[in-house]
């Protein structure tokens, strides 16, 4: 389980870059359609779309990244109602049902992406091939499921540690 920690961290650590890099592209291609649209008075038809390209993945990467944190929205109410075994229980099923989660939606991801009308879809205004943005799907499913296993993995290891 050292090797799924240390695959989960490395993935983090590109996630990190990631997210630092397209958070710039927006912002440069936001300005950038900003000045070309009111100072030079000769809009760019492709900055908004880099934008929303990018804003697809932050949000998907970003998410991966919450569930490698344990960050992400919960509803405890439930759980804090107990303690001990059964507590630790029920956060080890909540982490499991993630992992569940994210390997179907991985595999759903990948049987939509190989159907054939993907592969011709392209963007209006830059014509990129729609399958860069709909990839954000099976990356970031892939990245969670990494860091579920791994936070499955730590969860087990303390239980052990602990009895």
């Amino acid at each position: 389980m050292a090797m799924i920690h240390w695959l989960s961290n490395m993935i983090f650590k590109l996630e990190k870059f990631i997210v630092i890099i397209l958070g710039l592209v927006m912002l440069f291609s936001l300005a950038a359609g900003v000045v070309y649209r009111y100072v030079l008075k000769s809009p760019l038809v492709w900055s908004d779309e880099v934008a929303i390209f990018s804003l697809i993945w932050l949000t998907f990467i970003g998410g991966s990244m919450s569930v490698k944190l344990g960050r992400t929205a919960v509803v405890t109410i439930f759980v804090d109602k107990f303690t001990g075994k059964v507590k630790k229980f029920l956060l080890g099923l909540s982490v499991l049902i993630v992992l569940v989660f994210a390997v179907y939606l991985l595999y759903l991801s990948l049987q939509w992406l190989s159907s054939p009308n993907i592969l011709v879809q392209r963007s209006n205004s830059m014509n990129m091939p729609m399958i860069y943005a709909y990839l954000s799907v099976p990356v970031s499913f892939l990245f969670i499921a990494i860091h579920a296993v791994d936070l499955l993995a730590r969860h087990f290891r303390q239980e052990t540690e602990g009895v």
